[in-house]
């Protein structure tokens, strides 16, 4: 695999994002794509040291001692600020706290996803493009941007064919957005909700006005800039 010339920085931002090798409708699997989600909810953890297909495996007081380790902030490599899984690709919101954490966290996580998809179709090789791409976020603006993109992608990619059908749309962090609840599977939200006073009924409402517009962008020049 050739290196990567992206220089990632801690306390950075970064807009994460894949194709399949030629289409393959990877998640169109439920099983699959939430198997994904679950998989780099694991891996942002430094205190992630087994695999995840060995730690799932774990008797359940151990499974149990591990899920409460993984679920303290302090230990992330990564924070998660937003995600959305399509059927022939991904985006990742991520903000990286360790030195390495961002290369190590998509290692970790597309390996796993890899051998589990191999496994279930009796393959061999990858399933993802040679490096998964990357953009750095410069500005609050573009931060909250970003998150409206990936938010509203599964509309602007008509996988969803009403704007409120967004908020139901399985695979994606907007969930976390819309509860007050606080365990491991709730992302880093703050950063974002702050730049609308911390109100989820403002970041929705911002989601709703813009999810029309975000679609008519799809395939204009911004668009193509991030998905070629």
């Amino acid at each position: 695999m050739p290196l990567r010339e992206d220089v990632f920085e801690n306390n950075g931002y970064y807009h994460i994002f894949d194709k399949t090798i030629d289409d393959i409708m990877v998640f169109s699997s439920p099983k699959i794509a939430y198997e994904f989600i679950s998989t780099f909810l694991y891996y942002r953890s430094n205190r992630a040291s087994l695999r995840y297909s060995k730690y799932k495996k774990l008797v359940p007081t151990l499974k149990r001692n591990l899920e409460r380790l993984i679920s303290y902030g302090k230990y992330f490599k990564v924070n998660i600020l937003a995600y959305c899984i399509m059927p022939n690709h991904y985006h990742l919101l991520l903000q990286q706290t360790h030195h390495g954490g961002i290369q190590t966290f998509m290692a970790n996580t597309l390996n796993s996803i890899t051998r589990f998809y191999n496994l279930l179709h009796n393959r061999k090789g990858p399933i993802f493009l040679t490096q998964f791409k990357s953009k750095k976020i410069h500005t609050e603006e573009q931060l909250v941007y970003v998150s409206r993109y990936i938010h509203t992608n599964p509309f602007a990619s008509s996988i969803v064919k009403r704007k409120g059908d967004i908020f139901v749309y399985p695979y994606s962090s907007i969930h976390s957005y819309l509860r007050n609840s606080n365990n491991q599977y709730i992302i880093t939200k703050n950063k974002i909700l702050t730049y609308f006073g911390n109100d989820k009924e403002t970041y929705m409402d911002f989601i709703i006005k813009n999810a029309d517009r975000q679609k008519e962008i799809e395939h204009l020049k911004y668009t193509k800039n991030w998905l070629k």
